[in-house]
């Protein structure tokens, strides 16, 4: 009897003995370096103490985060204009940010939720491999880039790397039409409250562009008037961000609902209602390409259409009379007139323009480095046209990276744009048999247009916020030609199964 009892208690003791494991042990490992970090936070605040608490917070947010990309991705989008001039630490010289924080755990999330051999389509693949090129290229100026590499550094990480983990977090997700709506739907919420932070701005005179990095800028062409910025540090960044979340806006609207059906009642009235803030919002941005964008956003996000030519030319016809009707009331509107009358800063443009390809025959390969074209251009002589002195900006997507990074970057970031404009083809290719696709698709190609329109006559590579929007809008386009390549391939393989079926069936037989 008592030999059988020791039997019985010998595997019980070997299974309690097993429970240690290596999960066990990290898990009690990353408590205590919690543990620590957290006391290390609050009796003894210092970078290096808010660093590591950062560094638990960002793993810990990914392993919940892991269970639902989805909601962890859109709770980002919706969160981060609100945030984004608060949660920084220290407030001036910032290191750590709120989307830096929790875009560095979404980073952690794609690769706890990696699938093995998920199919990729063409243009999608090489869309993402010029991306990768051109951030490996971005990467090594900013490293290589003296004396202020820290601050190029900086850059990088806020310009490149983190659109590029927003692309990589909503490509993943964004896999049915339901989640691209509900991606739709965030950016829809984001630019609403970017715009309402511009009109209040505008109503109450109080600003947050400080507090985010920047500073109040003043437009001396029109009486000393404050530029809104929003939530952001540059007014370009505020209204870029509203031209992208406007087109992901109209394809909310626009789109139809799973089973089929146009919405209806409130559902039906909240996107124009809430495109109407955005617009004014961008109105209130004083930037006549964000006036131009805002125009060329309603025109091809409710016109364009795979087939539908008719459609196309009313939808302009509507656009046009509609800004017609605005245009001669606006007339009487002294900063209305003030800011279409001024021809200078295009003089400007062009003569900055010269200065721009004079500094990159200074450096023709690898550039003058990240961030140093104002202090490039103080070694060369100023430009005039028209009577125009040039300005201490590139005031160019193009002209800038063409400056700063040489033709190796240049070619990067051409690149990037030919192989976006692939993506974008395919993806109305995939468009011409869904409706769905065919809306995403004007959407996209709106707001690509707006950014690049922008891109020409303004710096917007190195601002960070509008590229992550940016982001979220292509991943959107990317994931919707990747589910058009793996449905064909679904409806095959549902079609062969019962033929596979009478097969099995047939062996025994034989």
């Amino acid at each position: 009897m008592q030999k059988r009892l020791r039997q019985v208690n010998t595997p019980m003791k070997t299974n309690q003995a097993r429970k240690i494991t290596a999960t066990t042990v990290c898990s009690v490992l990353y408590t205590g370096i919690g543990t620590a970090a957290l006391a290390g936070f609050l009796f003894s605040p210092s970078m290096l103490s808010v660093i590591l608490f950062s560094a638990v917070i960002m793993t810990a947010f990914a392993l919940v985060a892991a269970r639902n990309p989805l909601a962890a991705g859109l709770t980002w989008l919706v969160l981060s204009p609100v945030l984004y001039p608060f949660a920084r630490y220290p407030q001036s010289g910032t290191v750590l940010t709120f989307d830096r924080v929790y875009l560095g755990a979404l980073a952690l999330t794609v690769l706890l939720t990696r699938r093995a051999g998920r199919p990729s389509a063409p243009g999608v693949r090489s869309f993402v491999t010029a991306v990768t090129g051109f951030a490996a290229a971005f990467l090594c100026r900013a490293l290589s880039t003296h004396p202020s590499s820290l601050g190029a550094l900086q850059t990088f990480i806020d310009a490149i790397l983190l659109p590029c983990i927003a692309f990589a977090v909503c490509r993943r997700t964004a896999d049915s039409p339901g989640r691209l709506r509900a991606w739709a739907a965030g950016l829809m919420v984001c630019g609403t409250s970017v715009a309402v932070l511009g009109i209040t701005e505008h109503l109450f005179g109080y600003e947050l562009a400080t507090l985010s990095g920047g500073a109040v800028r003043t437009d001396t062409e029109v009486g000393g008037l404050v530029r809104v910025s929003g939530p952001y540090a540059a007014p370009e960044v505020y209204a870029l961000t509203l031209a992208l979340t406007l087109a992901a806006t109209l394809f909310w609207w626009m789109s139809a609902g799973p089973d089929g059906s146009r919405r209806r009642g409130f559902a039906a009235l909240t996107g124009p209602l809430l495109a109407a803030v955005q617009i004014t919002g961008m109105a209130l941005s004083l930037f006549r390409v964000a006036w131009a964008c805002a125009l060329l956003v309603l025109f091809l996000g409710l016109g364009l259409r795979a087939g539908k030519r008719l459609r196309l030319a009313a939808v302009a016809v509507a656009v046009a009379l509609g800004a017609l009707i605005l245009f001669v009331p606006l007339q009487d509107n002294d900063l209305f007139r003030a800011r279409m009358a001024d021809t200078d800063n295009v003089a400007g443009r062009f003569a900055t323009y010269q200065v721009g390809l004079e500094i990159w025959r200074s450096a023709p390969v690898t550039g003058v480095g990240i961030n140093q074209f104002v202090e490039a251009q103080k070694r060369v002589d100023p430009k005039v046209v028209w009577g125009v002195r040039s300005v201490q900006s590139p005031h160019s997507s193009f002209v800038g990276t063409l400056a700063e990074q040489g033709v190796i970057g240049f070619a990067a970031l051409l690149t990037v744009c030919g192989h976006g404009t692939r993506m974008l083809r395919r993806l109305g290719r995939a468009a011409r048999e869904d409706a769905t696709r065919q809306v995403l698709h004007a959407a996209v190609i709106a707001g690509a247009v707006s950014y690049l329109a922008f891109s020409v006559e303004l710096t917007m590579l190195p601002l960070g916020p509008s590229n992550a929007v940016l982001a979220v809008v292509l991943a959107l386009a990317a994931s919707a030609v990747e589910t058009a390549q793996r449905r064909p391939a679904r409806e095959k393989a549902a079609a062969a199964a019962p033929e596979r079926a009478l097969a099995r069936i047939a062996e025994p037989v034989a």
